[in-house]
């Protein structure tokens, strides 16, 4: 006979040792892997409770002048966080903050109300400021700190730009070298107590921040300085849309100057960094490529002479009062009588007329292909962002097209772009790269955009235009100076209107030899109607006396 009570107590003991057995197994393997197999794990996990990191920021790179004047630098300063839901005193922290900040009492009280989450109540406050709302130690308010960017000079503003709260550049040069000038941030790693205090046995490990490195620009903060002044006179005086200055080593392309004002009517650009990033018809500056071209062509020579009218039909009939039809006609800025000039006239008097006589028998996709050569159609590579690299017109088969290229018209540039082509012609040929960096001076070969006979020609061509007699820049002659360069004068296209009837986009673009070298300059007064000093509102009578003003700070001892 089965016992069944005997069957039922081997049924507990043996449900009994296997728990006993079982749970001991769990407990062993779970000590085992605690204390062994996984030890490392469960040790991070329990003092990622109580290990707290602070970040130690890097200090942002400095950024100088030429001379090594300092035109940004960080200083030190404070964000202010708010934790609402840990204040414990609200009408204290409103009344206090919005005394020491300048804040609506109302507004503040209404802003800490309204939310339970973080938020930061100010960025980069002075740190003065900051270290006095530390010292009152409010519950519910953090003080971080953090580095305030200071720019020293407003001259410099648009080249130096901009930085976020966080320090990260946003525009100009803080942007384009962004990640050198931040460096990379440190941390402290410490063992702290429930209520945040640190734990002395604890270890601490730090890591030390790697500081931003420094910026030593090419440009003279002086000159810029006074540059933007004699804009800021232009725009008054000519009523002017807006005015920039840019002036650069033609061996080294090392910029000098890169000055620009910005005028109030509401037809003004609205960009900044007009130098790069506008473009315009430049006009009878563009004629000493036209002729380069020609002569390198072989179809003239400096001294080859044409007899030039004041006006030119490259449309019969064009010329006539009543005619209404495409622009064919073409005139020279003055009447005059018909004249033979050479070539070296035709540039010193800035002929239109003369200039579309000599080029009639070039090839336009030639003359494209001449001015491609010395940097248009394409970016300089210049450090900032957004550079504009022009065109030339699509449609470059029309009638007119060969005469208007030829003067300076159906073709777009930049100043900078004028820049590095005037300095192709003063350094002896040679191509350049245009910076804003100051850089060890490199010795590898340079290409060779023109022979140097070539560039001699063109040199001596710009420099009668200030030492001819009927040169339209003679009022640039300095005693003891080698000055050369042409003037350039447009009608101003103003967006969503068309050519402008009373306005003139008046440029001057030039040379002086000096010490260490040639050195370009270009002046540009975008949209000019008016000149106080002329009758007439051309480059030579706006833009060149600028040039003259700059010239003369640059080298005054030589």
């Amino acid at each position: 006979m089965i016992n069944y009570q005997r069957l039922k107590n081997y049924f507990l003991i043996s449900v009994l040792l296997f728990t006993v057995f079982g749970s001991s197994y769990v407990f062993m393997s779970t000590v085992y892997e605690l204390q062994f197999t996984n030890s490392d794990y469960f040790k991070n996990q329990a003092l990622s409770y109580r290990v707290k990191t602070d970040k130690i920021k890097a200090s942002r790179g400095n950024i100088y002048d030429k001379n090594l004047l300092v035109l940004t630098s960080s200083t030190r300063s404070y964000n202010i966080g708010i934790f609402p839901q840990k204040i414990e005193n609200l009408n204290e922290v409103v009344n206090l903050l919005s005394a020491i900040l300048f804040l609506d009492i109302d507004e503040l009280h209404k802003i800490i109300k309204s939310t339970s989450n973080f938020f930061y109540l100010d960025r980069n406050i002075d740190y003065e400021k900051g270290e006095e709302i530390k010292s009152w130690n409010l519950k519910g308010v953090v003080l971080e700190p953090s580095f305030n960017r200071v720019i020293h000079a407003n001259s410099v503003s648009k080249i130096i730009g901009k930085v976020d709260p966080d320090e990260n550049g946003i525009e100009g040069l803080e942007l384009y070298f962004d990640s050198s000038l931040k460096g990379t941030d440190g941390e402290v790693r410490y063992e702290a107590s429930p209520n945040g205090k640190l734990i002395p046995q604890a270890p601490i490990e730090t890591i030390q921040p790697t500081h931003g490195k420094d910026l030593i620009l090419t440009l003279d903060s002086e000159l810029q300085f006074i540059s933007e002044n004699l804009c800021s006179e232009a725009l008054e005086k000519t009523e002017a849309l807006n005015c920039s200055i840019v002036f650069a080593y033609a061996n080294t392309g090392e910029i000098l100057i890169a000055a620009e004002k910005s005028g109030y009517l509401k037809d003004s650009l609205n960009i900044d960094l007009l130098s790069i990033r506008a473009q315009y018809e430049p006009g009878s500056s563009l004629k000493i490529f036209s002729i380069g071209a020609g002569i390198e062509k072989g179809l003239f020579d400096e001294n080859t002479k044409y007899f030039v009218e004041d006006t030119i039909e490259i449309i019969e009939g064009s010329c006539e009062k009543n005619y209404d039809g495409l622009k064919g006609c073409y005139r020279d800025f003055l009447k005059h009588e018909p004249y033979e000039i050479s070539i070296k006239e035709i540039i010193e008097r800035s002929s239109n007329v003369g200039t579309i006589l000599a080029t009639k028998d070039l090839d336009i996709n030639y003359l494209e292909n001449y001015l491609h050569k010395f940097g248009f159609g394409e970016r300089t590579g210049v450090e900032l962002t957004g550079e504009n690299k022009g065109n030339f017109t699509k449609y470059n088969i029309c009638t007119t097209c060969l005469s208007s290229l030829s003067i300076g018209y159906s073709v777009n540039v930049t100043q900078l772009q004028m820049v590095k082509a005037y300095s192709i012609i003063a350094n002896g040929g040679k191509n350049i790269n245009l910076s804003l960096i100051k850089k060890p001076i490199e010795n590898s070969n340079v290409q060779q955009v023109v022979s140097p006979e070539m560039s001699e020609i063109l040199r001596n061509l710009l420099i009668n235009v200030v030492e001819g007699a009927n040169g339209t820049a003679k009022s640039l002659k300095l005693d003891n100076y080698i000055i050369g360069g042409k003037t350039g004068t447009s009608r101003t296209h103003i967006e969503g209107d068309g050519y402008s009837d009373f306005r003139y986009t008046t440029s001057f673009t030039g040379f002086i030899e000096t010490s260490e070298g040639p050195v370009v300059g270009s002046i540009i007064l975008w949209g000019a109607s008016v000149n106080p000093a002329s009758e007439y509102v051309t480059g030579g009578s706006t833009a060149a006396p600028i040039f003259k003003t700059i010239v003369s700070n640059l080298v005054p001892g030589e």
